[in-house]
């Protein structure tokens, strides 16, 4: 049986990811066309869904 795993990113691991300050992140997290996802008071988003936003907007 395989086992789908979802990996999701923290505020910190974007920001490392992306190279951006946290302030800059925070703003891309709270965009209403973000994929975010709120759990409690930490925000993360599916890496999957990270790379799909980021395809989106490439130019």
């Amino acid at each position: 049986m395989e086992s789908s795993e979802v990996k999701v990113l923290t505020v910190d691991e974007v920001k490392n990811l992306l190279k951006l300050g946290r302030n800059k992140v925070y703003k891309i997290f709270a965009r209403d066309d973000f994929p975010a996802i709120l759990i409690g008071r930490r925000y993360v988003v599916e890496e999957e869904a990270l790379k799909k936003w980021l395809q989106e907007r490439r130019i």
